[in-house]
């Protein structure tokens, strides 16, 4: 699977990473040694690790393999940014509890390709080193299988210090103290490019293809402006775009200075969406798009395509057809339709619907 992701992405064009940032225990190493060596055969553009010895494990077995530094390993300093220049890292995964300042620091001191998350779920432990999953659910984040415990509903009570009150805000489902609201960096790109980011990262983690798509079409839109040497000003659609997919609010996170009020959401856990992803283009001919559906479609829906490059545009339609060819006017999740769509739609492409009431 790894080696066909790895070929795919290279097929249309864009760079393959693999992660390798667990914590490992001795029992793991072996596995991991072994591990190494489908990934030499394989070769990604890049293998991102966060342990000293899976780094060092990759430099003796696969010198070959270019090596990122996980935000898991918390560089938070220019002599950290040096110690792993020193060991070969390629780039460098900052860690998120930076302000831009600090970033334009570290640039100072070190070649080395920078990195920084731009978008998506903040961890509230450090750097995403989190227990609370490994306690709670027996699932350890540092392992890759986070359950989000962080995002449960808790109640605050301490025993022995009777009259110390802590400020909580909550609502009858108990409070969110560790709720925090999703990055968003789209409106400050410029200040990130010009500290000597060289690439951003969008969290994606248990994250669906409508998401990922729309999040990750939005920002390449944003950074190729944002590099183009004009005035960056703001696109409307972004924005738009931005506000229909889950999100628990927006906050800058720590790059613009602690902002304590704006960075919790002591309201709800849940995502919020404004769309619901109907289909996927499997085929295209004649304006005729062979459809793989992911939700009911009725005939009468408003619905929207969502394609690289392109400006999202809305269309309407009157029927489908089913694989046997015969006109049907709804159809379930999983099934196999025929619609017109507009010009310019390609495989690929998603089609998408605003829920209702939004």
């Amino acid at each position: 699977e790894l080696r066909r992701a790895v070929n795919f992405a290279h097929e249309q064009k864009v760079k393959a990473y693999i992660t390798v940032n667990i914590f490992p225990h001795n029992k793991d190493i072996n596995f991991i040694k072994e591990h190494i060596g489908v990934i030499k055969d394989i070769m990604p553009d890049g293998v991102i690790v966060s342990d000293p010895g899976i780094f060092m494990m990759f430099r003796n077995l696969a010198p070959e393999v270019n090596l990122h530094v996980s935000t898991q390993a918390n560089i938070t300093n220019a002599e950290s940014a040096k110690f792993w220049e020193g060991l070969g890292a390629k780039r460098l995964v900052l860690s998120r509890e930076l302000t831009i300042d600090e970033i334009r620091e570290i640039r100072d001191v070190t070649s080395l390709e920078l990195e920084v998350f731009v978008h998506g779920s903040i961890c509230i432990s450090y750097s995403g080193r989190c227990y609370i999953s490994s306690f709670l659910a027996s699932r350890s984040a540092n392992t890759g299988e986070c359950t989000n415990s962080c995002r449960w509903n808790y109640s605050l009570m301490e025993e022995k210090r009777k009259g110390e009150y802590l400020p909580v805000f909550e609502n009858d489902r108990g409070t969110y103290l560790m709720n925090s609201k999703d990055l968003c960096m789209i409106e400050h790109l410029p200040l990130l490019v010009g500290a000597g980011i060289d690439s951003f990262k969008i969290e994606g983690r248990m994250k669906g293809i409508n998401y990922v798509a729309g999040v990750v079409k939005t920002y390449r839109e944003a950074v190729d402006t944002a590099y183009n040497g004009k005035a960056y000003n703001i696109d409307p659609r972004w924005l738009r775009e931005l506000s229909m997919f889950s999100s628990r609010g927006y906050t800058t996170g720590m790059f613009l200075g602690k902002q304590p009020d704006e960075d919790y959401n002591f309201d709800e856990a849940s995502y919020k969406m404004s769309h619901d992803l109907v289909g996927v283009i499997l085929e295209i001919k004649d304006n005729i798009a062979k459809v793989g559906l992911r939700n009911r479609l009725d005939a009468g829906d408003e619905l929207e395509y969502l394609s690289p490059g392109l400006e999202e545009k809305l269309f309407k339609i009157d029927s489908m057809q089913n694989n046997e060819g015969e006109k049907i006017f709804s159809a379930r999740n999983e099934d196999i339709i025929y619609i017109n769509v507009p010009s310019g739609v390609r495989a690929n492409d998603l089609i998408r619907r605003k829920k209702s009431g939004e």
